[in-house]
């Protein structure tokens, strides 16, 4: 069969490429009305001068660049009618590229890198792997898999590109000075290769200026400034049959994206040998999610301080008072008993405890020593409680307890104040009697200096004896006052402990309508709400404020991704160019350089949580302010610094996708 009967795998007509000039708008032509017609199983070197268009009729050729005028066909399919990605496709299945520099990725081995066309044709990872071995095995390189390009010679690295461009079984060799590189001898043998791959029906193209080159050749096409001088056409060789590869469709069955898992081994690799530049990025965005992850963790431990103080404030204590001031200032005692806070217990909803209250100040003596007056309360509860029941410890000794309230016995818990008066430092006030209002008490508790009392060390200064009116308090059993100390039935007032402090008004006002049917009169009933408000305003000011600071941490690291990121897009233009000449659509090297930011990311943030969580203690001295974590805490951290990564690194990542690949492999 005549090889002018067979369908050309390249047929160009009148194809003319125009560059315009940066500067002075002039029109270079590259390539003027080349027609050619390259078949299966030909070895054809198109050879010429410096700058007579070698190199870019190979990339048009090759659907690396685009033809300005004339009509190129690459299998029968028009070049002109398909966008970025069928270019891409064509490319990937329909040709290998063998260049002058090699051209290999130096972060991968030998066997990665001829694994990368079938990755981005899709085919899984054991067919790549197991295929990737054979061919290398094929052209003596077998005990080389693992080698990176730096430990090879020039040789043996050719030989490995010529594996690239055959890993998709292409039907098309394009080399671009093949030999120029290294020496005779292994340039006679990747001459050899190459007329062998002819030989088996691939079409093979060769650029070159070396007449050796042009020797070995089975057909000769001369350029000179742009244009086909000479085509030295069929010099005889046999017509090999098209390479069948109707078997191979299934292991370059096309995917719709690069597996992600070979996305991510190659973001760990290419993190592993970026050096300054890797460790930038990761050190960025663990900065900024130890920034979070530290206010977060500050603003909760103030938060909870802020909650214990609102406690012990009584935040959920409603105060319904006996007394009732006039407008004119006269004061009212109004009737306030037993049964009315069995009443509120038992009808108001919301309520969890009712605490009655008697109180009166009166003298306190002992051994001859007197306090007058000492505010003696009669109590309920069988826990030591401030009058705002808040929490108050005890110092030695033991509180009221039941059994007390139900023999009306006479005993009481005395505060620090009371203690320091009445007894010597060294003597203890345990089972001794004092006398209130000349009734004997046995000393059964002491408690300790209230939390106003001392803070942080030192006295409040609110008033020359403030503190030791706090202390000044003594604790009876409530049946004991209000029989025996007080004799009424009248109470001073209520203490209303609320379930759901969110609810506390609604409350309030159930309380005061229950007081007024009981006894047709208006209750005062007060209540800590706006502490409530202002600790909850607190709070949401101390997370807007730590999450803005968190935030700007997150966006300064972001910042610095981009600046990383784009000064690695300019560094890594020559890989980027390999990438698009295997194969690799926009959107592939947009998902690389993507998948690469969230691998640095990721890693960056597990690692500022952790030195988050190891630098805590330190922190919360160097902040004199607790830090608290929340489990939410972490992923929520890591969430922004993946998120804030990725929307910082899509800008270098379509950079990277926009860039014109005959340029990018121009790059040294």
């Amino acid at each position: 069969m005549d090889r002018t009967d067979a369908a050309p795998l390249v047929e160009m007509s009148g194809v003319s490429r125009v560059f315009e000039e940066e500067e002075g708008g002039d029109r270079v032509r590259a390539l003027d009305g080349i027609s050619l017609r390259i078949h299966a199983g030909e070895f054809v070197c198109i050879t010429g001068p410096s700058g007579s268009g070698k190199s870019t009729l190979m990339h048009i050729i090759g659907c690396l660049d685009r033809a300005t005028e004339g009509q190129c066909r690459v299998a029968g399919t028009d070049v002109g009618t398909l966008d970025d990605d069928g270019l891409a496709d064509l490319r990937r299945h329909a040709f290998g590229f063998v260049f002058q520099s090699y051209n290999l990725l130096e972060s991968l081995s030998a066997a990665a890198n001829v694994e990368l066309p079938a990755t981005y044709a899709g085919l899984r990872a054991g067919q790549r792997h197991d295929r990737a071995r054979e061919i290398l095995g094929t052209l003596g390189l077998g005990d080389h898999l693992d080698h990176r390009p730096a430990e090879m010679s020039g040789g043996e690295q050719q030989r490995v590109a010529i594996a690239r461009a055959l890993m998709n079984d292409a039907r098309v060799i394009l080399a671009d000075e093949p030999t120029g590189a290294i020496d005779t001898g292994q340039g006679a043998e990747v001459l050899d290769l190459l007329e062998a791959l002819a030989e088996r029906g691939h079409a093979v193209v060769v650029v070159s200026h070396d007449r050796a080159v042009a020797d070995r050749a089975h057909r000769v096409v001369e350029l000179v400034d742009g244009r086909l001088v000479e085509d030295s056409g069929d010099t005889g060789a046999p017509l090999a049959a098209d390479p069948d590869t109707r078997e191979r469709e299934p292991r370059t069955a096309r995917r719709s994206a690069i597996p992600w898992l070979a996305s991510i081994r190659h973001a760990l690799i290419a993190l592993r040998t970026a050096g300054l530049r890797g460790a930038l990025t990761v050190f960025s965005v663990a900065l900024g999610t130890w920034s979070v992850l530290a206010l977060l963790g500050l603003s909760e431990g103030v938060r909870l301080d802020i909650a214990d103080a609102m406690e012990e404030m009584g935040v959920n204590r409603l105060s319904v008072s006996n007394l009732l001031i006039s407008p004119g200032g006269s004061v009212q005692r109004l009737p306030m008993t037993l049964a009315d806070a069995d009443a509120i217990a038992e009808r108001v909803a919301n309520v969890s405890s009712v605490l009655p209250g008697m109180w009166e100040r009166l003298p306190v003596s002992c051994g001859g020593e007197l306090i007058d007056p000492v505010i003696v309360r009669a109590l309920s509860v069988v826990e030591p409680r401030t009058h705002q029941n808040a929490s108050w410890p005890l110092a030695e000794g033991t509180y009221l307890a039941e059994d007390d309230r139900g023999a009306v016995a006479q005993v009481a818990v005395i505060g620090p104040t009371v203690r320091d008066r009445l007894f010597s430092p060294d003597e203890s006030p345990l089972g001794q009697h004092v006398d209130i209002d000349g009734l004997p008490f046995v000393v059964k508790g002491v408690l300790v200096p209230h939390p106003r009392q001392i803070g942080e060390g030192e006295m409040m200064r609110s008033g020359p004896n403030a503190n030791d009116w706090i202390g000044t308090v003594i604790h009876i059993p409530f049946e004991t006052g209000a029989n025996l100390v007080f004799g009424r039935e009248n109470l001073n007032g209520l203490d209303v402990l609320v379930t759901d402090a969110e609810r506390i008004d609604e409350t309030a006002e159930d309380i005061k309508d229950l007081m007024f049917r009981h006894h047709g009169m208006e209750y005062e009933v007060k209540n800590d709400a706006l502490i409530w408000i202002s600790g909850k305003k607190l709070k949401a000011i101390h997370l807007a404020l730590f999450g803005a600071i968190g935030g700007i941490a997150l966006i300064l690291g972001g910042m610095t991704i981009v600046a990383v990121s784009l000064a690695g897009v300019s560094q890594r233009r020559r890989e980027i160019g390999i990438r698009r000449a295997v194969g690799a659509r926009r959107r592939d090297i947009t998902a690389q350089f993507v998948v690469e930011t969230a691998v640095a990311t990721t890693l960056g943030g597990a690692l500022g949580a952790l030195a988050s969580f190891a630098g805590s203690s330190l922190l919360a001295r160097l902040a004199g302010a607790p830090v608290v974590f929340e489990p939410w805490f972490v992923l929520v951290a890591l969430g922004c610094a993946i998120a804030t990564g990725l929307a910082f690194g899509i800008v270098p990542a379509r950079r990277a996708a926009r860039l014109d690949p005959v340029t990018s492999l121009a790059t040294d």
